[in-house]
Order: C-alpha cells, then structure tokens, then sequence
C-alpha cells in the first residue's frame, strides 16, 4: 500500500496542540498544551462511535504499510544546511504508543500511525520506489535507463537530498535524470533542489517536468487568486 499525504494532514491538523515547543517537549504537558482545551461532550461522543462502529481490529494496514520495506536511516531527523532541524519524526514518536487520545479522531490517529511506521525506502514494484517519512509527502524514484526518474521529489531540499542519499546507499548510485512533478502544490515539487542544480540543467542532463512557467502559473492560481475567494467567502 502506498500512503498517501492526507490522513497525516489531517491528523497533523488535528493534533497541533500536541507539537512539540522550542522550549518545552511533550512530557513537560501530558497531553494537553496549557494553552489547549479539551473536546466536548459531544466531540467525545462522536470519537466514541467510531472507535465502537469501525473495524479498528483489522491489523491489514499495518501488515501493507511495511510490504516492500527495504532500509531506514539511524535518525529520524533530517538536519537542514542553516543547523536546524529540516523535519522530524521523531517529535510524532508519542504515536508509538497504544495510548487513545481523547482529542484525535480514532481514524485519524489510525491513519497518523500508520504514516509514522513507514519510514524508510521501500520497494513499491521491482523498478519502482518510494522514500515515505522524509517529508510531508513521499518521493518516488523509477529506474530509468540512464538515472532515477523522481516523482515528487518532496516540500524541502534537504529531505529530498537525503531520500537520493539513501536509495543510492543501498540500490546503486544513479544520477537523476528526470524530475516529473504531479501537479503544483509545493510538497510535490519544493526540494528539487536536493536533487538536481543549475549546472545539470543547463547541460541538459536531466528532464524537467512540468515546466517553471507552468508550475508559477497554477501556484499563482492557487494561493494568490483561488485562495483569497475561499479566504473571503469564509467570513461571509
């Protein structure tokens, strides 16, 4: 099974309180941030049915979520070139744990676990890879002929870096040759730069998919024109 990015959105979304501080680590609050509030009544009537109408017994996920796995790193976290942490798994370690958290939706919690043991290079099909946990979003490598096919190559440069370091420490070094992007959002096309720089793509060595006009265009789209409509139509 390949995970996809919105249930750990959503569960992301849905826990922020539980993030950890630059100056205070989750044991310090239990559960709650003192800035926080618990659900209501109803809220936990809710999360109750589910937990008592949804096949939560069904351990099959979590069989598929590690079909395919192949190596993970010694860390869990990803130190950016300014000598700051560029993302980190290890501050989701709480969900480690079987412990049911009274504010998560249980599908979400199901789902934010599920993305938190898939970490690591997996083989999807033979030719065919995945690095899950790096960032936000998966990184896709296919065996080309001359290079590493990336799809998506991940939000940042460094985490898209390191999920290039590992496949190559482990399947063989190959250069990248081509970089395709699925659509526009910057989860999916932000940390190229982790894999390929100017010099290569003046040279031509590597094929870069969908073009900088294109991608500029929808970003503007999306976040300058589509999202002010949905900003203003909210405080209707």
């Amino acid at each position: 099974m390949i995970l996809k990015k919105t249930g750990m959105v959503l569960a992301f979304a849905a826990i922020t309180t539980l993030a950890c501080s630059p100056t205070n680590s989750q044991s310090d609050f239990g559960h709650f941030h003192p800035k926080g509030k618990p659900p209501s009544v109803y809220t936990a009537a809710v999360f109750d049915d589910a937990r008592a109408s949804l096949p939560f017994s069904d351990a099959r996920d979590f069989e598929e979520a590690n079909r395919g796995f192949i190596a993970a790193p010694d860390t869990m976290q990803i130190q950016a070139m300014a000598g700051h942490v560029a993302w980190d798994m290890e501050s989701y370690s709480f969900l480690d744990s079987d412990e049911e958290f009274d504010s998560i939706h249980p599908s979400l919690l199901r789902q934010s676990k599920l993305n938190q043991i898939s970490f690591g290079l997996y083989e999807v099909i033979p030719g065919i890879y995945q690095v899950r946990g790096f960032d936000l979003s998966n990184v896709t490598f296919i065996e080309g002929k001359t290079g590493w096919i990336v799809f998506d190559p991940a939000m940042s440069q460094e985490p898209a870096a390191a999920a290039l370091e590992l496949i190559n420490e482990h399947l063989g070094e190959r250069p990248v040759s081509a970089v395709i992007y699925s659509h526009s959002h910057i989860d999916h096309f932000g940390g190229v730069r982790g894999l390929v720089d100017d010099e290569l793509l003046a040279a031509g060595k590597v094929d870069h998919r969908v073009s900088g006009v294109h991608i500029f265009r929808h970003r503007i789209h999306h976040e300058v024109l589509r999202c002010n409509d949905v900003h203003f139509a909210g405080r209707q």
